[in-house]
């Protein structure tokens, strides 16, 4: 995580909680993803939010796939929903991974879909469409605003759940 540690000037700065979160999302996103459907539908948990850093700079220049925090839900949807555009084959295997961070340069149009298998394999693939990716995860962030401001509207007192109490949460069902 150490590696990634740069922000946007002006932008939310995580807490070490939210690193925390973020960090646990990047260890057990297969679990995350296969149970998607068991907590997809409860708000506290959709609107976890994950900062994955996902900007290009150069030269006081910056350009980012989403801007952070993203939320949990609406990362693992577009992932989910579209396949052609996040998902890979493992090297090693050939299975199917799904990655839980996309990076990359909208100068090279190039995107870094990180992940790791169910074999053990740990990497990233190398893809094209730095754009297009990029308006897939701004449009699914911008679909869900509506629900999210119900959500804070509806519980305006409560939090959004950490990625430890989600994991919890599918543990247990």
């Amino acid at each position: 995580m150490d590696k990634y540690n740069f922000f946007k000037q002006g932008g939310e700065r995580p807490t070490a909680e939210q690193l925390l979160d973020t960090k646990l999302f990047y260890q057990h996103s297969a679990e995350i993803y296969a149970r998607f459907d068991e907590w997809t539908v409860n708000d506290r948990f959709y609107f976890i939010p994950i900062f994955m850093q996902m900007t290009y700079s150069c030269a006081g220049w910056a350009a980012e796939i989403a801007p952070d925090p993203v939320w949990l839900g609406s990362f693992v949807r577009c992932t989910l929903e579209h396949p052609d555009l996040f998902q890979y084959k493992c090297p090693a295997c050939g299975k199917t991974v799904l990655p839980h961070r996309y990076c990359g340069s909208p100068l090279s149009g190039r995107v870094d879909l990180e992940g790791k298998c169910e074999c053990g394999w740990k990497g990233f693939e190398m893809v094209s469409g730095w754009r297009m990716r990029a308006i897939v995860l701004r449009d699914q962030l911008e679909s869900d605003k509506a629900r999210y401001i119900k959500f804070k509207f509806m519980h305006s007192f409560s939090e959004t759940a950490t990625v430890l109490e989600l994991l919890q949460l599918i543990r247990t069902r």
